[in-house]
């Protein structure tokens, strides 16, 4: 019985499926990484019932460089509403960003309005050293794959086996 060939394959079975499991979880962990570290383009999201004095709400956490279409008057100016981040949507109970046309926003400007800027998804970290730190948990999870890998392969002396 040859009990280094039984060891030889049990280690590169074990190392495979390391490999496969540390790879496919190393992608998802990367990709919710993305989705709470990065800010996205909001880019002609309808709000169609423009109501003066009555908020209405985005699923985001925060909204920036905000520019307000209207279908017949074009860019409706910042005096004729207010954005409000952090907010909770009654409706929902979740984070939002409110959009509250004033009080005295003119007929013209109360046709369906389209909202572009900069915004948060309600996932994103918002302090900086917490993004760096979400960052360093994949850095840190790649590496801690790649030792798992490397490491029975160096300690059985495996490739001395193979002729290395």
């Amino acid at each position: 019985m040859n009990k280094n060939g039984q060891i030889g394959v049990g280690l590169i079975v074990i190392i495979a499926i390391v490999a496969i499991l540390g790879s496919i979880l190393l992608v998802a962990i990367a990709q919710s990484v993305g989705e709470s570290t990065n800010t996205v383009s909001v880019v002609n999201t309808s709000l169609a019932t423009v109501v003066a004095s009555t908020a209405q709400y985005l699923d985001y956490r925060a909204l920036s460089d905000v520019v307000i279409y209207n279908e017949t008057e074009g860019v409706v100016p910042a005096a004729n509403y207010t954005v409000a981040n952090n907010v909770i949507n009654p409706t929902t109970g979740a984070l939002a960003v409110s959009i509250t046309p004033t009080a005295d926003t003119i007929d013209p400007y109360l046709s369906a309005w389209k909202v572009s800027g900069t915004a948060q998804p309600t996932t994103y970290v918002a302090e900086s050293g917490g993004r760096a730190m979400v960052s360093l948990i994949v850095v840190m999870f790649a590496l801690a794959v790649a030792v798992a890998v490397i490491a029975p392969t160096i300690g059985s002396k495996m490739l001395e086996s193979l002729g290395r």
